[in-house]
């Protein structure tokens, strides 16, 4: 899908460079695993470790570059979320809170990563990068490969298949943002948001994934 919100190019010209960011942003992802499995490597061969906020912001800069002014920094401006047809349907907080959001985001990855499945975990940070849409653009490409990390790394590996989890996501785009919508809804009316549709489609698309090779 291409993008017209680019600050520095527009049109076809945005759009190759978008394909060959994601081309490079594909590398960044596996190279992450092959260094946090060197280093973290559990004894069910699982990584130990979660990615960094550095690792969100350069995931950030490698899908932006050449499209942002600042690629791998946080907003200092507010956004909102449309449809194509300019309908609002997420209003992000402010800028001034993001980097609180990001902390608490990393915290609870944190408390969830040696417990929760590989879907679970990239559920949630799939909804929660999204929800606080902590870049001025380019928030669901940086969302998707976070999430795809994650489940990479709780795996233990570079999950094998094509089309990846990635790829799978955008072509079932309305499942997709239905399930952040419910996640959002209960999340804006209890403070807990409803993962069960988010976990339930991403743990379908590791399955078609991985089925892929069969």
């Amino acid at each position: 899908m291409i993008d017209d919100n680019w600050e520095m190019v527009a049109g076809n010209a945005a759009h190759e460079i978008e394909v060959l960011n994601y081309s490079n942003q594909v590398n960044v992802i596996e190279a992450l695993v092959h260094l946090l499995m060197h280093h973290y490597k559990g004894p069910d061969g699982a990584c130990l470790h979660y990615p960094a906020v550095a690792v969100l912001k350069e995931f950030h800069r490698t899908a932006t570059l050449f499209l942002l002014h600042q690629p791998g920094e946080f907003r200092d401006s507010e956004v909102v979320v449309k449809k194509g047809d300019g309908t609002v349907v997420h209003t992000p907080p402010p800028a001034t809170d993001v980097a609180d959001h990001v902390s608490k985001f990393f915290a609870e990855i944190d408390s969830r990563w040696l417990t929760n499945s590989p879907a679970e975990i990239g559920a949630y940070a799939l909804w929660m990068i999204n929800w606080i849409h902590p870049f001025k653009n380019g928030n669901g490409r940086t969302a998707r490969a976070f999430c795809y990390a994650c489940i990479c790394l709780k795996y233990g590996f570079t999950l094998p298949g094509s089309p990846t989890v990635i790829d799978l996501i955008m072509q079932n785009r309305a499942e997709y943002q239905d399930a952040l919508k419910a996640a959002d809804t209960a999340y804006e009316a209890t403070g807990t948001p409803d993962l069960v549709a988010i976990v339930d489609f991403v743990d379908r698309l590791i399955a078609e994934q991985i089925s892929s090779i069969s």
